[in-house]
């Protein structure tokens, strides 16, 4: 089977579930709910904002507009990512995908490069808006310029990420193959592992903490050009090492591991 009816297969199957609507339906709201909810929030207690809190709304607004969204809808497609193979291993249909192509690695790019092209397009979908209303919630106290290079890198950088991060969940669901148990792994990297890395000591748990996946979101969405530790592009490039290394991971696992 040629790449070109896998690539369709697996759009008729990603379209056909129902867990993918319900996953992009909440990946929707929770990023343009959260890219509105924290800028109105700042906004409203404005007046009773520190000094140092002030300065970094008004340095880095792009950030703090855009991140809270990405953030949160990350769990979505984290979840998602995780559904569309390893439910297949826990239901047993994966048998079916493998006798319809007995090359399984084909399957599993075409998966991700269908998933990733979804999640890219409703990032950037999401990060439009989420910008314009942002822009206008903040204007009374700080300035986006919404044509610069680093608002268009932010919109662009909402999408890389998500598309990114559904891989990298994707690859874990194929390597662990039973869905809550990849769930509960995927939300520990990108939520558990940058807490408690940053309890060690010194400014190492700071360094570990930004080469974990999830800080991309904070590098890529920065609107002064850097984080604390790795600049915008270090960050999309630790991004694409984690997920990889995971998708090789998993290409290994399709072709030596039984289903």
């Amino acid at each position: 089977m040629s790449m070109t009816h896998l690539l369709r297969g697996e759009r008729t199957k990603f379209a056909s579930l129902r867990s993918t609507w319900w996953c992009l339906g909440a990946l929707t709201v929770l990023g343009l709910g959260f890219n509105a909810l924290v800028p109105a929030l700042l906004v409203g207690g404005w007046n009773t904002m520190d000094p140092a809190t002030r300065e970094q709304f008004r340095t880095d607004t792009l950030g703090l507009v855009l991140q809270p969204g990405a953030q949160w809808a990350q769990v979505a497609a984290c979840v998602l990512g995780v559904l569309l193979l390893a439910s297949e291993f826990s239901t047993g249909t994966i048998r079916s995908t493998v006798l319809a192509t007995p090359r399984r690695t084909p399957v599993l790019a075409a998966k991700a490069a269908v998933f990733a092209g979804v999640l890219f397009a409703f990032g950037v979908l999401i990060a439009i808006p989420s910008l314009l209303v942002g822009s206008a919630l903040v204007s009374a106290h700080a300035t986006i310029a919404l044509g610069s290079v680093a608002s268009v890198r932010a919109v662009l950088g909402f999408g890389v990420y998500l598309a990114l991060t559904g891989v990298l969940a994707l690859s874990v669901g194929a390597l662990v193959r039973h869905t809550a148990g990849a769930v509960a792994t995927i939300l520990a990297l990108q939520f558990v592992l940058p807490a408690v890395s940053q309890l060690l000591p010194g400014s190492v748990g700071q360094h570990v903490a930004q080469a974990l996946p999830a800080s991309a979101n904070v590098m890529l969405g920065s609107g002064h050009g850097s984080s604390s530790v790795y600049s915008p592009l270090q960050g999309l490039l630790i991004l694409l090492a984690w997920t990889a290394v995971a998708y090789a991971a998993a290409h290994l696992s399709l072709e030596k591991r039984d289903v």
